[in-house]
C-alpha cells in the first residue's frame, strides 16, 4: 500500500498538534513526502532508509548523523503486515524517545483507516459501473462478468430492480447522498447479493427476486422513513417486475422508472409498484404535446386559480364515490356550496362530474395536468 502525500500530511500535522514536536513522514523510497517543516518535504532522507532495510527504530543523536537527516527518532509504520514508510519525530533523544510508541500506534490507526475508507470507495465505485453495465441499453457481458467475479455477485439469481429518488437534495447534497448510502449499507447489510447505489438525486437497488415480499417492502418503507426522519430527505421509490435474465434488467429498470414517476406525479404513496399501476402505466408515457392538446380542450376555460381548486375538488369527489355528504365533509364545506362548484364545473367545461363518462374525462385532464405541472 503507497501512502499518497496528502494523507501523510494530514498525519503529521495531526500528530504535531498533540506533542508539539516537528515531524516527517518518509516513503518506501526514503523520501520526505510530508512534514511540519515545509522546506524537508522532497529531500532524501538517509536515516529512513536504514530504517526501512532493518524494520527496527533508528535514533540519531545529531543533525547531519546520516545524509539529510536531523537529530530524533525513526519508526517503521506497518499496514496489514506491510511495511508502508517511516515516520521521524525531530529533536532531543530525551524529548521524543518517549512519544514513539504512541506515534507508531496512533500513525498505524490513521493509514489502517484510510486504507478502510479507500477500499470501500473503490468497492462502492465497482457497484456503480456494475449497476450501470447491467442496466445499460447494450450489455458489455464481459465486463459485466468480471465486476460480478470480482464483487461475488451471483449473475445467475433472478432480481427485481428498484429505482428510487431524493426529492429535496440542497446545497448539502453531497452529505446528503452520502447519509442516503450509508441507511441503505445499514438497512441493506444482510443480503451480500442485493446491489445499490446512489448516483445524484438517483438511487437504484438490484434486489434478489426470492427475497421475501414483507422484507422488501420493510426494508423499502425504513429507508424512506429514517431518510425522513434523521436527515429531513423525502424518497419516492418505483419497483419493476422480476426478471431471470441479464438481458432483462433494463426492462425491470424502465418499468421501476414508470412506477417511481407515477409515485412522484400522482400517488399519495411514497412506494409504487409497476404491476399495481393503472392509469399511471398509460399517462406516464403520453407526450407533452397530446397532453396539452388534451387539457387545453377539457380544461382550457379555467384559469389557475380555477384549475387548483377544481382538481381537489374533483381528487376528493372521486375518493368518496360521488358522495355529495361525504365530499362535502372531506372538503369542509356545506352540501350546497359542493354542488354549486360542480354545476359550475359543468357549466365552464361542458362536462358534468356526476355523470361518469363525463367525470373520466375530467379526471384523465386533471391527472394529465397535475403530470405536467410536476414536470
Amino acid at each position: 500500500m503507497e501512502i499518497a502525500a496528502a494523507l501523510a500530511q494530514s498525519i503529521v500535522v495531526s500528530m504535531k498538534e498533540i506533542i508539539n514536536q516537528e515531524l516527517n513522514f518518509i516513503n518506501t523510497d526514503a523520501i520526505i513526502i510530508a512534514s511540519t517543516d515545509e522546506s524537508r518535504i522532497g529531500e532524501h532522507h538517509s536515516g529512513a532508509k536504514r530504517v526501512l532495510e532493518t524494520k527496527t527504530d533508528l535514533i540519531l543523536e545529531y543533525d547531519g548523523q546520516f545524509e539529510g537527516t536531523k537529530k530524533g527518532i525513526n519508526i517503521p509504520i506497518y499496514s496489514e503486515q506491510n511495511l508502508v514508510g517511516v515516520i521521524g519525530i525531530t529533536g532531543d533523544k530525551e524529548e521524543v524517545e518517549k512519544y514513539g510508541k504512541i506515534i507508531r500506534t496512533m500513525t498505524e490507526i490513521l493509514v489502517k483507516d484510510a486504507w478502510i475508507k479507500d477500499v470501500s470507495f473503490k468497492k462502492r465505485d465497482n457497484y456503480r459501473l456494475f449497476i450501470e453495465e447491467v442496466l445499460a441499453p447494450a450489455l458489455d457481458l464481459e465486463n459485466i462478468r468480471t465486476l460480478a467475479n470480482l464483487l461475488e455477485i451471483n449473475l445467475d439469481i433472478s432480481r427485481i430492480v428498484v429505482a428510487g429518488r431524493i426529492n429535496n437534495l440542497s446545497a448539502e447534497r453531497n452529505e446528503q447522498i452520502e447519509n442516503v448510502m450509508n441507511l441503505l449499507k445499514v438497512i441493506l447489510t444482510n443480503d451480500k447479493q442485493t446491489i445499490y447505489n446512489v448516483n445524484g438525486p438517483d438511487i437504484r437497488i438490484l434486489f434478489r427476486d426470492n427475497l421475501p415480499e414483507a422484507t422488501l417492502h420493510y426494508q423499502l418503507n425504513s429507508l424512506i422513513r429514517q431518510a425522513e426522519q434523521q436527515y429531513g430527505l423525502q424518497l419516492h421509490i418505483g419497483v419493476g417486475l422480476a426478471c431471470d435474465k441479464l438481458t432483462g434488467f433494463r426492462t425491470s429498470y424502465d418499468q421501476a422508472v414508470t412506477a417511481l414517476d407515477w409515485a412522484i406525479l400522482n400517488s399519495h404513496h411514497m412506494i409504487e409498484h409497476y404491476d399495481k399501476l393503472d392509469l399511471g402505466m398509460i399517462l406516464t408515457d403520453i407526450s407533452r404535446n397530446k397532453s396539452d392538446e388534451f387539457i387545453r380542450q377539457i380544461l382550457g376555460k379555467l384559469d389557475k386559480k380555477e384549475l387548483k381548486e377544481y382538481a381537489g375538488i374533483l381528487s376528493v369527489y372521486g375518493t368518496n364515490n360521488g358522495s355529495i355528504y361525504k365530499s362535502a365533509d372531506a372538503l369542509f364545506i356545506h352540501k350546497n356550496t359542493l354542488q354549486y362548484k360542480l354545476n359550475k364545473l359543468h357549466k365552464v367545461t361542458g362536462y358534468n362530474p356526476r355523470e361518469l363518462d363525463s367525470y373520466t374525462i375530467l379526471s384523465l385532464a386533471f391527472k394529465l395536468q397535475n403530470i405536467l405541472n410536476n414536470h
